[in-house]
């Protein structure tokens, strides 16, 4: 199989977000399509491993925030490579809160929808929902797609959100004895295997959030 032959296929990115019991979570997504009309019905797929997934699972209901080619590589790096699950996301963004769901204030358009199935798969579990408001469409924008991302702007996300780490970590003096190992940037799993990380597989990957070796760290 030609892996690489999937990158072909335009999805557009978004902001996902649900609400916790005393904040708010959310994560990036890529896999989301409307399969239905009248009903209008989506489909969304996360990570099994998503702190954002779980709580959709708690709380039924969800909001996207669709991204435009504008939007700033930070709010990306924000959403995408860390977790919720120590991370108050929404703070470091501007958001606005419609029926206590969040949304980015900047997005292409917004999007409420209610679980009424999922389908849950080894890796990945695909949430079946009815839109039940879409709202504040900017006409003539144009969306973020994941072939956007591939060509070019990763890039840039990963430059503005490795400066962001290393201002965090010149902020927060470490004990000059203190053991460093490789830790993951997205999720916080650190690596303790018998292999030293640099030898590795390249295809190797973050057994708790399934990103590459690139976006591990030595801490």
């Amino acid at each position: 199989m030609e892996e690489e032959a999937l990158y072909a296929i335009s999805n557009g990115l978004y902001v996902l977000g649900a609400k916790e019991s005393d904040r708010y979570v959310g994560s990036l997504v890529d896999a989301v399509s409307q399969v239905a009309i009248g009903p209008n019905i989506i489909i969304l797929s996360c990570m099994n491993t998503s702190y954002t997934k779980e709580t959709i699972e708690k709380s039924g209901i969800f909001s996207l925030s669709i991204l435009s080619k504008k939007v700033a590589p930070i709010v990306i790096a924000n959403f995408g490579y860390q977790s919720s699950r120590n991370v108050n996301k929404w703070d470091n963004v501007v958001k606005e809160i419609k029926d206590d769901l969040p949304y980015l204030k900047d997005a292409l358009a917004k999007i409420r929808a209610r679980v009424i199935d999922k389908k849950v798969f080894p890796n990945n579990t695909l949430f079946i929902a009815e839109v039940e408001d879409a709202f504040e469409y900017q006409q003539g924008g144009e969306p973020l797609t994941y072939r956007d991302y591939r060509n070019g702007f990763k890039e840039k996300v990963m430059t503005e959100f490795k400066a962001t780490q290393n201002k965090e970590e010149k902020a927060t003096p470490k004990a000059e004895n203190a053991e460093k190992k490789w830790v993951c940037t997205v999720c916080g799993y650190v690596y303790e295997g018998d292999v030293p990380f640099e030898e590795l597989p390249e295809d190797w990957v973050c057994p708790l959030c399934g990103v590459g070796k690139e976006l591990f760290e030595l801490r």
